[in-house]
């Protein structure tokens, strides 16, 4: 697996962004064109849940794709659009997109953290043939915030040391999308998949394993072949990527990574992946080698909101199947918006967060878990003794993370 991708062309959106917009301006090119600056109150939240940022950047490139222009997602999160509208029929064209971004921040304002007052406020619309002066404002300062932004990212990375630098890598863009896709298809990605287990845990007994994540360890993968790249950077771009690794994932698995001996496991997939003729392929064919009982798939809750409707068939389709259902990326303050019962999900994975330890020991928090069944919750992302105390005392009984491998490795030193 020697190829790697070229790098010399990858701009981040920012940049480009900016690059067309000073186009524009050269070209005087401003019949019909406008600008629409989405900006949200707290775009820090979408760090901790980047499946709610995708949810509005998937519902906008739905849209764009039915008008002439295009979008970029910037730095701090917000989003903007050039869109060139008919001038013969502007008016009436342009009452249509307000209102069909309007629908969609409204539509979302749970999932994106949005007030509907705050929602209605968060776009701001600029005309090329008459704001140009207020647009090239916000323009001008767009672009001293991203070159703050850029300056103080490369001083920390600095300090870091050149490792951390390069680990970050330039955010992916659909050229480099491309190339790396088609290393993939003839890629064996065995040598990068991992395995984490999920365990039950109670009192002081050592954790006791019930079944393994399989994964695809993307940052390896990267160092191989695409060592300049974030592949996480651009994560609708990275959803995309990851509909090839399921594929390779499948080869894998098919040609001897697991065994009836092997115990139950989960892999993590997309709902376009589970509706495809590769997944019918590899349901055809898995039977022979592990039963399909063995086998847990994981969703990202993300699926959920993308469309609802292929998420129930994709649930209907797996459980007849034979196979159980994860929905995963859960946080406590979502579990009264996604009911286990109600997504048809077998389990559901429960994150926590350092910084967010107070959703932990909330009053409710153990009859919310209890509601869902504490014997098919699990706390992800346990990397603590705190966090382990904390999901105890919630209720929960089913762990995963570092803290939780740790925990078993020693227990297994004590017995050898």
């Amino acid at each position: 697996m020697s190829e790697a991708v070229n790098q010399n062309q990858i701009t981040t959106d920012d940049e480009k962004m900016l690059t067309d917009f000073d186009r524009l301006m050269r070209g005087k090119i401003f019949g019909g064109r406008l600008a629409a600056v989405l900006q949200f109150v707290n775009p820090k939240t979408f760090e901790r849940n980047r499946e709610s940022y995708n949810i509005v950047v998937h519902s906008i490139r739905s849209l764009m794709s039915k008008y002439e222009g295009t979008f970029y997602t910037l730095h701090d999160y917000s989003i903007v659009l050039f869109v060139r509208l008919s001038e013969r029929f502007f008016d009436q064209t342009f009452e249509k997109l307000v209102l069909e971004i309007d629908d969609i921040l409204t539509r979302n304002n749970i999932a994106i953290g949005l007030t509907p007052e705050e929602a209605e406020n968060a776009v701001r619309w600029y005309r090329f043939d008459s704001q140009l002066d207020e647009m090239q404002d916000w323009m001008d300062g767009l672009q001293q915030r991203f070159r703050t932004f850029t300056e103080r990212r490369k001083r920390l990375l600095a300090k870091a040391g050149t490792a951390a630098g390069q680990g970050e890598g330039a955010p992916l863009t659909p050229g480099a999308l491309q190339q790396i896709d088609d290393i993939l298809k003839k890629a064996d990605v065995s040598t990068f998949m991992k395995r984490q287990p999920v365990a039950v845990c109670f009192g002081n007994q050592p954790p006791k394993p019930i079944f393994q994540e399989i994964f695809v360890g993307v940052n390896e993968l990267r160092q191989a072949i695409a060592p300049n790249v974030n592949l996480r950077g651009a994560r609708s771009l990275f959803h995309h990527l990851t509909r090839t690794l399921d594929t390779r994932v499948f080869r894998s698995l098919l040609d001897g990574y697991v065994s009836r001996n092997s115990g139950p496991f989960s892999i993590n997939l997309n709902v376009s992946t589970i509706l495809s003729d590769t997944f019918r392929d590899f349901d055809s064919r898995i039977g022979n080698i592990v039963k399909k009982e063995q086998i847990i798939i994981e969703l990202q809750r993300y699926d959920v909101f993308w469309d609802y409707g292929e998420y129930l068939l994709a649930c209907e389709f797996l459980h007849n199947s034979g196979y159980r259902l994860l929905l995963d990326g859960i946080t406590p303050d979502l579990l009264a918006l996604f009911g286990r019962k109600e997504l048809k999900a077998d389990f559901i994975k429960l994150f926590y967060f350092r910084d967010r330890h107070d959703e932990w020991t909330a009053k409710d928090i153990a009859s919310r878990i209890a509601d869902a069944d504490a014997n098919r919750v699990i706390m992800a992302r346990c990397e603590t003794e705190e966090a382990l105390k904390a999901g105890m005392a919630a209720g929960i009984r089913l762990f995963q993370g570092w803290h939780i491998d740790n925990l078993i490795r020693a227990s297994r030193e004590v017995v050898n």
